[in-house]
């Protein structure tokens, strides 16, 4: 890894603790990507609308390895970074990929859903149409319906149904961190 370039980590935090980890980051100026949503919870018999994470104790920080390891060490943040398992480093979310699922996890949150096994995967796609043009991963079926899945590797993988008419079969050299 370049000592000067920012990657995105995968990081895992204490239970029910992402959201004071979150506040912790804002407070050191370190950027991180946390997906949250608000839904409406009763509390003391009152109906309150509280922010919740989507995928539970899991956060991504973007700062280089040194920056990442200085945030555990010296600052004495809760965080447990993913390994990459076959080269017991931390694991680095390739650009690409975190790029893509911002983007739909900012555009349509509530039509994903997460899978932290491996699906039945087919062939890399593009999406060509539509609020997600330009996401790229793999297609996948569950019953008459077509899934684009974004793959992070050792992390999870998000799904999110796409028309077939929308994708674009992509071929060898044009494949961009899909695996």
């Amino acid at each position: 890894m370049t000592e000067h370039k920012s990657f995105w980590f995968a990081a895992r935090t204490k239970n029910n603790q992402v959201l004071t980890t979150r506040t912790v980051l804002e407070k050191l100026n370190i950027e991180y990507y946390l997906p949250t949503q608000f839904t409406v919870r009763i509390l003391r018999d009152r109906r309150r609308n509280v922010e919740v994470p989507m995928i539970q104790n899991l956060i991504f920080v973007h700062a280089t390895k040194q920056r990442a390891c200085d945030i555990v060490n010296n600052c004495y943040v809760r965080l447990y970074y993913m390994r990459d398992f076959c080269t017991h480093q931390m694991l680095v979310v390739p650009d690409k990929q975190m790029e893509d699922f911002m983007l739909v996890m900012n555009l349509m949150p509530d039509k994903v859903c997460f899978e932290n096994k491996q699906l039945t995967l087919g062939a890399p796609v593009q999406i060509i149409k539509g609020e997600l043009c330009g996401i790229e991963g793999e297609v996948a079926s569950m019953g008459n319906h077509t899934y684009v899945v974004i793959r992070m590797q050792g992390v999870l993988s998000a799904s999110i149904r796409v028309p077939r008419s929308y994708l674009r079969l992509l071929i060898k050299s044009e494949i961009n961190n899909i695996k």
